[in-house]
């Protein structure tokens, strides 16, 4: 395993951020009340109305204090997130108060795909977005997914340019990150950045040392989270003016651990479970993650990322399949990473087949540029990994995962990890 520190991978402006914030006795506040009445303030609400993220966010924030051992990026890092979040609640609340249609409105059967991180989730959601009859969530909605009553547009602007400019940051601060996972602020992206303002998403598991708080993250209640997570799709379907009855398409590996949970929430949805080989999403996962996490700390992290990552890895899968079968056959449908690689068409046809959709040539030709322009620019390439870097090797997780390669026939892809 490489026990670097963490230091090592740092960039030179989280270096500087670090030495300067250190020279200064730069103090980071991340108290609960001094996080809320940042917010407060901030934005001049009040009422968060339903509070039932606060037993997530203190358990978050105690193990942050108490285990992460953040450098001041990181602090800074922590802030920012959970400030952003508690905002956009606020935000939210107040239309929900202005207009109380919003919570009123439907969602349904919406068309979600889950598997493994690193199973090609990203690829199917993208270029099914290409259909425009499809909702899907955009990157700058779901950093910024509450409009702004009484802003011009509802702050639509604003919020985009506050999304453009954190994820422009990120790109120069971690260029390797989003290597690994490109994104853009109008490109799709995962529903699981809206479990992360309830504070119940995955995001904290890697972008923070707390391996004592991933028993209580585990066993935590997710019910609040999932139920704000589609309150907060109804909210930028409204915001957005789209009909309510408008199918959505969601996607997020962390489903795949809650999945009785999803099913409370969307009983009606169409579920598209992918697979790849466990021997690339296993290593695939354990390097993005650190990554995510490696700029947040002075120490080395990959021991943290191993110790919980490969067991998530292996629970995902199991919990994913336990209850798989209290779920209806016809909301349920399996498709390969292999055969999108071999014949996308057929596996979009598929796809489309089992939501009961009909795939126009507009559509096709929409994901069909999709994927040419996503090829020509290489994206979804250069991401480079190996297991020995995390302590394990391709006989330990083999052996862990050889229960979900046998029961869904999954193939190896090549003898290298």
């Amino acid at each position: 395993m490489d026990n670097s520190p963490s230091t090592a991978y740092h960039s030179p402006q989280v270096l500087k951020f670090n030495q300067d914030a250190r020279a200064s006795h730069l103090q980071i506040d991340l108290s609960e009340a001094a996080l809320i009445a940042a917010a407060r303030q901030e934005t001049g609400l009040e009422r968060f109305g339903d509070e039932s993220f606060l037993p997530a966010m203190r358990a978050m924030l105690n193990a942050v204090e108490t285990e992460a051992q953040l450098n001041p990026f990181g602090r800074a890092t922590a802030r920012n997130r959970t400030l952003r979040s508690l905002k956009n609640r606020l935000w939210a609340n107040a239309c929900f108060e202005a207009h109380p249609e919003i919570q009123r409105r439907k969602i349904v059967a919406p068309l979600i795909i889950i598997g493994p991180h690193r199973s090609g989730t990203t690829r199917i959601q993208r270029m099914l977005a290409s259909d425009a009859r499809l909702q899907h969530l955009k990157a700058w909605e779901g950093i910024n997914p509450a409009p702004r009553p009484g802003w011009p547009d509802l702050g639509r602007e604003a919020r985009q340019a506050e999304a453009r400019k954190m994820l422009d940051d990120g790109l120069r601060i971690n260029p390797e990150a989003r290597i690994a996972h490109p994104m853009d602020a109008d490109w799709p992206e995962e529903d699981a950045q809206l479990l992360n303002h309830s504070f119940c998403g995955m995001a904290n598991l890697s972008l923070y040392n707390v391996t004592d708080y991933y028993p209580w993250f585990l066993a935590a209640d997710k019910g609040p989270g999932y139920r704000y997570l589609a309150e907060q799709m109804k909210l930028i379907s409204w915001a957005r003016g789209n009909p309510e009855d408008q199918p959505w398409m969601l996607k997020n590996p962390q489903h795949m651990l809650n999945l009785d949970v999803l099913m409370q929430t969307f009983p009606d949805a169409k579920l598209v479970f992918t697979h790849r080989d466990p021997l690339k999403t296993v290593g695939s996962v354990m390097s993005l993650m650190w990554l995510y996490g490696v700029q947040n700390t002075d120490l080395p992290c990959r021991a943290h990322i191993r110790e919980v990552w490969l067991d998530l890895c292996e629970r995902m899968v199991r919990r994913c399949m336990e209850v798989r079968e209290t779920i209806p056959a016809g909301q349920q449908i399996d498709v390969y990473y292999e055969d999108m690689n071999r014949d996308w068409r057929a596996v979009v046809g598929k796809i489309y087949q089992f939501a009961g959709l009909e795939l126009t040539p507009a559509a096709e030709h929409g994901m069909e540029a999709w994927l040419a322009e996503s090829e020509r620019e290489g994206r979804h390439t250069g991401h480079r990994y190996a297991l020995e870097d995390f302590g394990t090797n391709r006989e330990e997780v083999d052996a862990r995962m050889r229960f979900y390669r046998e029961r869904f026939n999954i193939p190896y892809e090549n003898k290298k990890s």
